[in-house]
């Protein structure tokens, strides 16, 4: 069943379809995601970047956790009939689909937050387009997409539920940033283990050390910010968009530029998206304020 779904798409396949399914997968990978929330966060509100932040952060782990945990092959990998098509973006285990659960937790925690009836329609829209693009391109079975449509829906209604009763306590936001923290390197350092001693280091872990990386600077830096920082939003439409371009020039810049300098390991992934999440939060609203960027 599932194997000839895909060959349906496989067959329907054309220059123009691919392109199409391009840009849609697009919508759920990490530049788009981050860039959305980096705006947000910069230039719209604080309290909705940081709860669309957390929130995605957190199921993306719980993503990579799964996908280790039933490491899957995809279908590309084991139908010779599937051409898999932007592969490059399709690292890791295939169930289920990181693109899939980024796009439905981002995109209707979104919803969730500005309340408007249209976006949960866009909202909807755009998860299940996502979905759909990911089995056309071949990099992933239908149980996979569905397995991360529902796991997306229920982890950003459930996140969302508690970050937006909790947020106004300070206190209480930062223990469960520290507690979160300390739970993930938990999850890292059991994977890790049971991959030496188990699975002879075979098991990828790639996605889940630069998860638990950016999930790891952005919490310290969500920490620092509320303490030290305490930027504002203000400013007008143009500052905004100057602040964002140079913000997320710098962003994208850490992870290609140390890319080429630190050495290929999975201990350098942690400290480049580690600075990323750091840089996001804390790093660039500090500098911003001393640049004019930003108000405090």
């Amino acid at each position: 069943m599932q194997e000839s779904i895909l060959l349906y798409f496989q067959e329907m396949g054309s220059p123009v379809l691919d392109f199409i399914f391009e840009l849609i997968t697009m919508l759920g990978e990490k530049n788009i995601l981050i860039g959305l929330i980096a705006w947000i966060f910069w230039n719209i509100n604080k309290k909705k970047g940081f709860i669309l932040s957390f929130t995605l952060l957190f199921s993306l782990v719980v993503n990579t956790v799964l996908k280790i945990s039933f490491h899957r092959q995809r279908p590309f990998e084991v139908i010779p009939e599937i051409a898999g098509k932007r592969v490059h973006t399709a690292t890791g285990y295939s169930f289920p689909s990181g693109h899939t659960q980024g796009a439905t937790t981002f995109y209707l925690t979104l919803a969730l937050l500005f309340k408007k009836r249209w976006f949960y329609v866009v909202a909807v829209l755009i998860s299940l387009l996502v979905a759909v693009s990911r089995l056309y391109l071949g990099v992933h079975w239908p149980v996979d997409v569905i397995g991360s449509l529902i796991a997306g829906s229920l982890i950003s209604i459930f996140i969302y539920l508690v970050l937006n009763k909790i947020y106004d306590n300070a206190r209480l936001r930062e223990w469960l940033l520290i507690f979160s923290t300390m739970i993930v390197f938990v999850v890292l350092i059991y994977f890790d283990v049971i991959n030496r001693i188990y699975f002879s280091g075979s098991l990828v872990l790639t996605d889940l050390v630069k998860t638990i990386g950016v999930f790891s600077g952005a919490s310290l830096g969500f920490i620092i910010e509320e303490r030290f920082i305490s930027f504002s939003v203000n400013g007008s439409l143009v500052k905004k968009i100057i602040r964002f371009v140079i913000g997320l020039a710098f962003s994208l810049a850490f992870l290609s530029g140390l890319k080429l300098v630190l050495p290929s390991a999975d201990i350098s992934h942690f400290i480049r998206y580690g600075i990323v999440g750091l840089w996001i939060t804390c790093l660039y609203p500090l500098i911003g304020i001393k640049a004019g960027l930003f108000t405090s």
